[in-house]
């Protein structure tokens, strides 16, 4: 029996040893195979995120440099256009329009401290503003000068700026170094270095989690677009992406391998750990995804006469974003422009066409074009995108205020949700005029867009929002809208467009609908000897000039 038991128990053990040591090697490939998987996942999601930034800066440059040609490179249109991108960078950008002589590049427009006007451009910098004139896109430098003096220019010329000019960003990175909230920054959980080359160069990484460059070990590289160039992009997971325990798992089943039940045990553990890892970077996704559609909504400007706030509501849980937006600036003559919008979908492709028509209607509008013009300019836009989303828009021009604080409103709408007038005597009116079809739909032979006109006394209020305010799936429109001019009707005539936000939405609870909001309130202010209680004109067809 003890002979037995000892074949047995060799028996078993050889078995054991065998099957462990195949369960080992299997689980060791499976974690390395998940871990790869997943750094190409989070490589690919920076590399989006890095493209979606390069991008926005070379759309921001390409409306200045459209704005430059349509005003025949008027200073004034190349502070107001250029304002974004200087300013946004708290003095570390300098923008300038170079004009090219036969002794190189000579300083004609600049906002920023870096240059001055008159002053000539050589060196490395003007071979790369030579290949800029024939590049069609943007072209980074290389990284100039080191420590905290280390600049990034990026270049821009014909045909989209003036024949015979190059526009020209500077920007100043600083010296390399982590950043100092590394531990609660998005993909904090990465090691990460970008390089202005193709290939990872340390001399010209332009920022890095870390300065021993390259970095080395289980490292992801992707290419960047930037322009008509290419970046390098590492990355390299700072801690195992699949959770600790998963990264341990070959030894743990291993060590655990005699006892069938403790290998289940182990197996079940380790899936539910790596599900909980998997709910937490969908939890934190969805945050980027809001932080990233809510950096993408614009400032809201102090304008003279004009009160004004906003509200975006994110409507999905997952990790998503929408294409929900609204934008308010002043055009020249003392117009203002008011808009709201919504791309469909909830993806980065709707969030990147937002982003892309709320550029294109601020430069239309800049150069004073017609509101069904500039929806006209937009569809032919969305057209070109080759895309199959669908676009409603909004956009309306507020004429400067006459002697008698009176406004004038010429708008057009592609197939938005009507905006609401509530006027200083407590009505409501629909703004359902001038309603043409949406963005990017079939063309149809119906000749061009309509807009209207109605005058707006001060202590009116504009109300335009986005259907997630108004739609739930089965029920009516119609009487969406109607309990909406009812709520708004309920808010006193002379509250204050936070509160007039507050109560609307309190009132309509989108929330519960699942769908993203975009709610913006304008206010013609009070002025001392008006009349608040006059209700609006009949709106009036056609296309009236725009007067300053």
């Amino acid at each position: 029996m003890r002979r037995k038991w000892g074949w047995l128990s060799a028996a078993s053990l050889v078995l054991l040893l065998v099957v462990t040591g195949v369960v080992t090697l299997t689980v060791h490939r499976a974690v390395h195979k998940q871990e790869s998987r997943l750094l190409k996942e989070r490589a690919n999601e920076v590399s989006l995120v890095l493209k979606e930034a390069v991008d926005s800066l070379s759309s921001q440059l390409e409306t200045v440099g459209r704005v430059m040609q349509v005003t025949s490179e008027s200073p004034a249109a190349f502070r107001r256009a250029s304002a974004a991108l200087v300013n946004g960078s708290k003095g570390s950008a300098t923008l300038v329009l170079l004009r090219q002589t036969g002794q190189g590049y000579r300083v004609a427009l600049v906002n920023g401290p870096a240059y001055r006007v008159g002053q000539m451009l050589a060196g490395s910098v003007s071979a790369t503003l030579d290949r800029a004139g024939v590049a069609g896109a943007v072209l980074p430098t290389q990284i100039m000068g080191t420590g905290a003096n280390r600049t990034l220019g990026v270049a821009l010329g014909p045909p989209i700026a003036p024949t015979g000019t190059v526009l020209y960003l500077q920007l100043t990175l600083g010296p390399l170094s982590p950043p100092q909230d590394a531990q609660s920054a998005p993909f904090h959980e990465l090691d990460t270095a970008l390089y202005d080359a193709p290939t990872p160069v340390p001399s010209q990484a332009l920022v890095a989690s870390r300065t021993d460059l390259p970095l080395r070990g289980r490292v992801q590289t992707v290419t960047v677009k930037a322009g008509a160039t290419r970046w390098a992009l590492q990355v390299r997971a700072i801690h195992p992406l699949v959770g600790s325990t998963t990264a341990n798992a070959a030894w743990l089943s291993l060590g655990g391998g005699i006892l069938l039940s403790i290998l289940i045990a182990t197996v079940l553990e380790v899936e539910t750990r790596r599900r909980r890892s998997a709910l937490a970077l969908y939890r934190t996704e969805h945050q980027i995804a809001e932080g990233l559609q809510r950096s993408l909504l614009p400032i809201l400007p102090e304008i003279d006469g004009l009160e004004v706030a906003a509200r975006y509501l994110a409507g999905s849980t997952a990790q998503e974003v929408g294409g929900d937006w609204y934008d308010v600036f002043e055009l020249e003559g003392g117009h203002v422009g008011i808009a709201v919008g919504d791309v469909l979908g909830h993806d980065i492709e709707a969030a990147v066409l937002m982003s892309r028509v709320q550029t294109a209607l601020r430069a239309h509008a800049i150069v004073g074009e017609h509101p069904a013009d500039v929806l006209d300019r937009l569809n032919h836009l969305v057209a070109s995108l080759n895309t199959d989303r669908l676009v409603t828009v909004f956009y309306g021009v507020l004429g400067p205020a006459g002697d008698d604080g009176e406004r004038q409103l010429t708008f057009a709408n592609a197939g938005h949700p009507p905006p609401l007038l509530h006027t200083a005597g407590g009505g409501v009116v629909e703004l359902d005029d001038a309603v043409s079809l949406l963005l990017g739909a079939p063309e149809l032979d119906a000749g061009p867009r309509s807009q209207h006109s109605l005058p707006v006394r001060r202590g009116s209020t504009l109300l335009l929002y986005t259907d997630g305010l108004v739609e739930v799936p089965g029920e009516s429109l119609t009487e969406l809208i109607g309990d909406l001019k009812l709520a708004t009707a309920a808010v006193a005539a002379d509250s204050g467009p936070e509160e007039i936000c507050d109560r609307v939405l309190e009132s309509m609870r989108p929330t519960a609908r699942g769908d993203d909001v975009a709610m913006l309130v304008v206010r013609l202010s009070e002025a001392p000897g008006l009349n608040p209680g006059a209700e609006p004109q009949p709106a009036r067809s056609g296309r009236s000039k725009l007067k300053g």
